[in-house]
């Protein structure tokens, strides 16, 4: 039979650090209904759109052809070409965003 050694054992140390990582939300070009990740209240997302340049490239494209219906500021006025970034409205954090990057 063998005998265990005293040294044979190691001392099992607990790390009472917890990490968390959390992906971006997949989220839609609309607001919408979600537990927070970090508020963990259920809240109603709230979207900014934001101009990329895409909606500077469809300006300047309308500008040109139909510079006199003043077509540039559609793409300004209308959330279709825009990018949609979603904060919740508890704790104003960053949730996901949505990315616009095909013209129709």
């Amino acid at each position: 039979m063998k005998t265990m050694e005293a040294n044979s054992y190691q001392q099992i140390t607990q790390n009472n650090e917890v990490s968390i990582e959390m992906d971006l939300l997949q989220v839609g070009s609309e607001p919408v209904g979600m537990r927070c990740p970090y508020c963990q209240e259920d809240v109603m997302t709230k979207a900014h759109y934001i101009n990329t340049s895409l909606t500077h490239i469809i300006a300047l494209v309308l500008g040109i052809l139909f510079w006199w219906l003043c077509c540039c500021i559609i793409p300004y006025v209308t959330k279709r070409w825009k990018n949609v970034e979603h904060y919740c409205p508890n704790c104003r954090r960053f949730l996901g965003i949505y990315s616009r990057n095909k013209l129709f």
